[in-house]
């Protein structure tokens, strides 16, 4: 896929994993939506990827609502045109034992996990299938494949979204259209408990955002032939970490 100039929507973009693909789609000069709950963060981003000459277009969004959802895609499809590249990345987790977690945490964890990924592939597939081109990608964990006691909704959604991802993109591959689905390790962002900083202090070999973000760019920039359907993506843990 030749990316200039293509339209992506990003969920999740206000910071860590989704603000990293937005610099770097923004670098190959892709057209931006961008999508989180936080208004004054996404306008941070915007405001800083403006500054480097990037077309960006942000709204606000709880990806748990469905209106919302709604919402939200009509509008990135009226600032895009057409929407080329879509990363599902917003993600939720609560930690709390089974018998102790509420019904409402469990529902709101699934919602904007798997249940948005759902509705806005469904959403962009259409305007995919017809121009016979197109890409989604969604940001798993390695949560899609290993249990985690105290997190056992924020696995399910992600081990759910595993097996949406390989169904949908049988589904769409006759259409010329791509589903891939990252599933990266340890990562440091605000995610769960700490500040990214702490995280790579106390873990040097860590998972930066951007090396999710150069995942991102490898998957779009593959052969059209040529389709990654699972990506593995996990911290080398090298002593001393990163040179």
């Amino acid at each position: 896929m030749n990316l200039k100039n293509r339209g992506a929507l990003i969920t999740g973009a206000s910071r860590g994993i989704g603000k990293a693909i937005a610099e770097s789609l923004a670098r190959e000069g892709v057209r931006l939506f961008l999508t989180a709950r936080d208004h004054r963060r996404l306008q941070n981003v915007k405001q800083e990827l403006d500054s480097h000459g990037a077309t960006v277009g942000i709204g606000e969004a709880d990806l748990a609502d469905q209106k919302q959802i709604g919402k939200m895609f009509d509008s990135a499809r009226d600032f895009l045109g057409e929407i080329d590249i879509l990363v599902n990345n917003a993600g939720l987790g609560i930690e709390s034992e089974v018998v102790n977690m509420s019904s409402d945490d469990w529902d709101r964890t699934l919602n904007v996990n798997l249940r948005a990924a759902f509705l806005l592939s469904k959403l962009a597939a259409g305007g995919m299938i017809s121009r016979k081109s197109g890409h989604i990608i969604n940001i798993g964990s390695g949560a899609s494949q290993t249990p985690i006691a105290g997190f056992a909704a924020y696995c399910a959604s992600k081990y759910g979204l595993l097996g949406f991802s390989e169904s949908l993109g049988l589904e769409l591959r006759q259409h010329n259209i791509k589903v891939s689905i990252i599933l990266p390790g340890s990562t440091a962002t605000y995610f769960g408990r700490g500040d990214p900083a702490e995280k790579i202090k106390s873990k040097p070999g860590i998972l930066n955002p951007s090396d999710i973000a150069d995942s991102v760019i490898y998957l779009l920039k593959q052969s059209e032939v040529a389709w990654t359907s699972i990506m593995n993506l996990r911290p080398l843990n090298l002593t001393g970490g990163r040179k």
